[in-house]
């Protein structure tokens, strides 16, 4: 058992002797196995080597870790981890049997079993210092996929959120050209991987991949690796320091990056430079701090703010492509003049000043590509302080930024990006607005959303900026939150839909507490009476309503997760289509952004 474990194992076992025995967290969990089993007897089997009773290791296995449970307890235990820590008991139980080999819709028997399986793994850099159990666990969640000669694993732009491993055959990794063709970037061999950006970034797959012969290829899912990699320690110190050196070459390389810049002076900058995760909320650096690094953004949004007498306001933003830190290395400031803090989950690439100074002495030419990216950070030192003498031997004096240039008229209406980023909306891909000096209020678009999907996904409320209103409807987040079902119940699609899978959904709510802007909402799922008469007098006696109200209250009454999925399988936005005065569009963030003036 590793040392993660271990320590699950000790907290488990000090809550159980804190419960009570209320069985409270039972009557929460939304799974019909929870009625075959008593907290009793899921605290007896913590302290068991072996799980034997079957009804116990069915509720164990079908747990999602949805945590349902967790606020239902009057002794404000955690009574997920107790579950969690039988489950692995119950995996680890597994009998040794040969895995199924799927081949797009058929499977047939593959030959390998999953201790061989297990042990083939655990030979490869990757998975070194994983123990057994922690493999075992992954390949049971996990599908042994073959590809025949020219079959397409991902393609490039689409979301596959798997970490493959070739275990036989070879792949051929492509990117497509200018005019559409497909450009061989390497060939990907047995005991290689791919799609940890997929799964650590939620990105889409920078490159496509095809198979070059028959290839025998073990796709894990994300919900299995990131389990892995929490039970696991040395599994998940060498994935993350592999994503972000893979990170690092390929986004830096990126002409919105520091991919103007000549090959020697960017290849002596990567070998210095790191790729750091910053959380939300998380300060970069402050005011007064003296400046050591400069910053580029790899993805994710920053402020830089500063406080003076009338509070606390924000300086400029910095989103993808932005360097920040660089002028008080040029200039020699003493310290920074502004503090920069993620607004949402950001990655930037960090690179020692130190060597920016030793790369300009020997490449002075290298200054004018860098100083391209230095618009956002002139904004706020302009609005901050003077600007002094450069640093002498560092290259020319950086030129006047340029004035404001009218974004290209994609929205339909300039949208104000500071709204944009601190209420989360750019994050989304494909957001609905409503333009309030044309909508009449008819509410046509919700009752086509109800008319298409069953259930209105979408509310006429949420955030007003001036006249537009960002109606309560899924963003289609770019770093979705609520992308955690070990059931699928929800799934991105591979064109970067979020959507619900009824038939998977287990209706939890999970989800919809993941989300930070509450547009995942639970309904009862009814099956509408039969007959005119009976809906007729319901209407009339006003039972529907009352139904309706009980229903919500009814901790009984299962459930199902709903939201917006963009009418994925449909031609067209119902809401959008519907709307008589052309109110109600849909506006990609991101794109808006960029037809922005970066910083303004």
């Amino acid at each position: 058992m590793s040392e993660a474990e271990d320590r699950l194992r000790a907290r488990v076992e000090a809550e159980t002797m804190s419960c009570i025995g209320c069985n409270d967290c039972l009557l929460a969990c939304p799974l019909t196995q929870s009625k075959q089993v008593t907290i009793a007897e899921l605290n007896g089997a913590v302290y068991l080597p072996t799980i034997d009773s079957r009804h116990v290791a069915d509720f164990v296995l079908a747990c999602t870790q949805c945590k349902q449970c967790v606020p239902a307890c009057p002794a404000d235990l955690n009574r997920a981890e107790m579950v969690l820590l039988n489950k692995l008991k119950v995996e680890d139980r597994v009998a040794d049997f040969e895995l199924a080999l799927q081949a797009r819709t058929v499977t047939f028997p593959s030959g390998v079993t999953l201790d061989g399986l297990s042990n083939k793994l655990a030979e490869l850099e990757l998975f070194k210092g994983a123990s057994p159990q922690a493999l075992r666990r992954m390949i049971l969640k996990s599908t042994l996929r073959m590809l025949v000669p020219g079959e397409e694993l991902c393609h490039e732009g689409e979301f596959h959120e798997r970490l493959c491993v070739v275990l036989d055959g070879s792949l051929d990794q492509t990117s497509r050209g200018p005019r559409g063709e497909r450009i061989q970037i390497l060939v990907i061999g047995p005991g290689s991987f791919f799609g940890e950006m997929g799964v650590l970034a939620d990105a889409a797959e920078p490159f496509g991949v095809v198979a070059r012969e028959r290839s025998i290829v073990l796709e894990a899912p994300k919900v299995a690796v990131l389990g892995m990699m929490e039970l696991s320690p040395p599994f998940a110190e060498a994935l993350q320091s592999l994503y972000s050196r893979r990170a690092l070459f390929s986004y830096a390389r990126h002409p919105a990056g520091l991919g103007a810049l000549p090959e020697p002076a960017l290849d002596e900058l990567l070998a210095g430079a790191e790729l750091t995760l910053v959380p939300t909320g998380h300060v970069l650096f402050k005011v007064g701090e003296v400046p050591r690094d400069f910053y580029l953004v790899r993805n994710g949004f920053l402020r830089a703010k500063r406080s003076d007498a009338s509070g606390e306001r924000v300086l400029t933003y910095f989103r993808e492509g932005n360097v920040f830190g660089v002028l008080p290395l040029l200039h020699r400031d003493a310290q920074h003049s502004y503090t920069v803090e993620a607004v949402s989950r950001a990655e930037v690439i960090r690179i020692p000043g130190a060597l920016l100074g030793q790369i300009l002495q020997r490449y002075p030419a290298a200054y004018g590509s860098l100083m391209s990216g230095f618009d956002a950070e002139r904004l706020a030192r302009a609005q901050d302080v003077g600007v002094g003498p450069l640093n002498p031997g560092l290259g020319p004096g950086p030129t006047r930024p340029p004035g404001p240039t009218a974004p290209g008229d994609t929205t339909r209406a300039p949208l104000a990006e500071g709204v944009l980023m601190e209420a989360g909306l750019a994050a989304g891909r494909e957001v609905l607005v409503v333009d309030q000096t044309r909508c009449t209020g008819c509410g046509n678009c919700i009752d086509a959303c109800e008319r298409r999907h069953g259930y209105s996904r979408l509310q006429l409320r949420g955030i007003q900026v001036e006249n537009y209103m960002f109606p309560t409807a899924c963003r289609h987040c770019s770093d979705p939150a609520c992308l955690m079902c070990s059931v699928n119940g929800i799934v991105r699609l591979p064109s970067g839909e979020i959507k619900i899978v009824d038939d998977n959904c287990i209706g939890c709510g999970a989800c919809a507490e993941r989300c930070p802007y509450g547009n995942i909402s639970m309904h009862p799922v009814t099956k509408p009476k039969q007959g005119l008469f009976v809906s007729l007098f319901d209407f009339l006696a006003g039972k529907k309503e009352r139904d309706a109200a009980l229903e919500a209250l009814d901790p009984r009454v299962q459930r199902i997760a709903v939201k917006c999925d963009l009418c994925a399988g449909h031609h067209d936005y119902a809401c959008v289509t519907a709307c008589p005065v052309a109110a109600a569009f849909r506006v990609d963030p991101a794109r808006a952004l960029s037809h922005a003036p970066k910083g303004s």
